[in-house]
């Protein structure tokens, strides 16, 4: 990887514009496809533009890659925001949260069979995006569960785990419900559901938990 971005400088709205418009097509391309059976002229085509506008703006597929997936973490940081906002229990808030990062990069790449291998090119080219990415859910679950946990909602301690350990162990599992037979979008996000409710069990507060 360069050490400085392949993308060349864009100016004004049209120019930012366009790049969105180009991050676009190549996600629906790249979960449609593949990463290895996209092509220049593919990401082109689906854009509507020209190969030399493309090019105006990218030095290549890497280069295009790395500006979806940063893309796609704009919409999702979005969306974690308005799900810190849902009203209604620590689950439901939670639960909101687990669809708005991790529901929405799974139905954005659920399209074809290639989830394998869009991954492996993440690590491989985009790693700094890949590292952003997964720091979003670390940073607005973390705020979640202070939050909850200051207005008396939750208790921490409950799960015998720090909050960091308990936020990677959360990531893990919405990774885990994953597994198997690919779900369905709607599969999905019923098991982050699941898993959002059994977390919330276990740092409900001592009054709160069943007998």
């Amino acid at each position: 990887m360069s050490d400085r971005s392949e993308s060349s400088v864009a100016s004004g709205e049209d120019g930012n514009g366009r790049i969105e418009q180009i991050a676009a097509a190549a996600l629906r391309l790249f979960a449609r496809y593949g990463y290895k059976r996209t092509s220049m002229d593919d990401i082109a085509r689906e854009a509507g533009v020209a190969r030399a506008t493309l090019y105006l703006h990218f030095k290549g597929k890497d280069d295009v890659f790395r500006a979806m997936l940063a893309g796609l973490g704009g919409q999702v940081e979005t969306r974690c925001r308005e799900a810190l906002a849902t009203p209604g229990p620590f689950a439901h808030r939670l639960a909101a949260l687990m669809e708005a990062h991790h529901g929405t990069a799974f139905s954005a790449f659920s399209a074809g069979e290639h989830l394998g291998e869009l991954k492996a090119v993440m690590t491989a080219i985009a790693g700094d995006e890949l590292a952003a990415f997964e720091a979003l859910f670390v940073r607005f679950a973390s705020e979640l569960f202070e939050d909850a946990a200051a207005r008396g909602e939750i208790a921490i301690a409950r799960s015998g785990l720090s909050l960091n350990s308990l936020i990677a162990t959360l990531t893990r599992a919405a990774a885990g419900a994953k597994y198997g037979e690919q779900p369905s979008c709607e599969h999905y996000l019923i098991r982050l559901r699941e898993v959002a409710a059994v977390f919330a069990a276990a740092v409900a507060p001592a009054a709160s938990a069943p007998s």
